[in-house]
C-alpha cells in the first residue's frame, strides 16, 4: 500500500505541468483605464497628451528573464526582470540603485494591466501582440 500512495504521488507531480511565465511575449500599449476598468477620458487634455506619449511604447518580457522596452522601435531600455507576489507585480532589476516595483492589475495571456505611475487612479493596459 506504502509503495502505491508513493507511486501514485509521483506520477500526479510528474504529470502536471510546468508554470509558464505568463509576461513572456511582446506587449504592445493599447489605452488607460481607470481602477473601476472604465476607459480615461481622452477628451481631458492631459490625458490624451499623456496617451499619445504612450502610444507605440512596446514591452518584451524573455523566457530568461531580459526585459526590453521599445518605442516606435527605438530601444529604451533592457534589464532583468521577476515576477513576484504570485504574479501580481513585475519587479525591474537596477544596478546601482533599488529596483523598480510595479503592480500588475492583471495579466493573463491576452491582457496586461500595469501601475507603471503607482497611480491611486488608473493604469496602463497592453495587449499581447500574436
Amino acid at each position: 500500500m506504502k509503495w502505491l500512495i508513493c507511486s501514485l504521488f509521483f506520477i500526479v507531480a510528474c504529470s502536471q505541468k510546468q508554470k509558464t511565465n505568463p509576461a513572456v511575449g511582446e506587449w504592445e500599449y493599447t489605452r488607460m483605464e481607470a481602477f473601476d476598468g472604465t476607459p480615461m477620458n481622452l477628451e481631458d487634455s492631459l490625458i490624451a497628451d499623456l496617451h499619445q506619449r504612450q502610444t507605440g511604447l512596446h514591452f518584451s518580457f524573455s523566457a530568461k528573464n531580459v526585459f526590453k522596452v521599445t518605442q516606435h522601435n527605438e530601444k529604451l531600455a533592457e534589464q532583468p526582470y521577476e515576477l513576484v507576489d504570485s504574479n501580481k507585480a513585475l519587479v525591474l532589476k537596477n544596478t546601482g540603485r533599488a529596483d523598480d516595483k510595479f503592480d500588475l492589475v492583471e495579466l493573463s495571456d491576452s491582457l496586461m494591466k500595469i501601475n507603471l505611475f503607482h497611480s491611486d487612479k488608473a493604469y496602463m493596459v497592453f495587449e499581447k501582440k500574436k
